[in-house]
């Protein structure tokens, strides 16, 4: 197992590579060195995760085109599900990721959180 430690700050690693195979991360919409998430709303708080995955892909040598799942937390998820579905729709595209989405009590002020899988191709 190989652990990349793209944010130092905090103390847990970013990313986990398993057996060479498999990439996984749990990411926060609070960037690298802040204390709270960036402002604007569950889109904005999305859009800040997904700039922190294509970092941590681009690390593990992968690209969005790797991803296989992904689980979406959100504080209001009635409420917020459709910004998240457009952010989805503008990063992913065509690429039909399997994903689910809960309601969840996140911390320090969060309205999204995310966990992603992404396979390493077979070589």
């Amino acid at each position: 197992m190989e652990f990349l430690q793209s944010n130092t700050s905090k103390p847990f690693s970013s990313a986990v590579i398993h057996s060479g195979k498999v990439l996984e991360t749990v990411l926060t919409s609070i960037p690298q060195g802040g204390t709270t998430p960036v402002e604007g709303g569950a889109a904005e708080e999305m859009r800040e995760i997904f700039r922190q995955l294509d970092a941590i892909l681009a690390e593990a040598g992968l690209s969005k085109s790797n991803l296989c799942s992904a689980r979406i937390y959100l504080e209001e998820v009635n409420r917020d599900v459709g910004q998240i579905n457009q952010v989805w729709k503008e990063y992913l595209g065509d690429h039909p990721v399997n994903r689910r989405c809960y309601g969840v009590d996140l911390q320090a002020g969060m309205l999204v959180e995310a966990g992603f899988v992404a396979e390493f191709p077979v070589a």
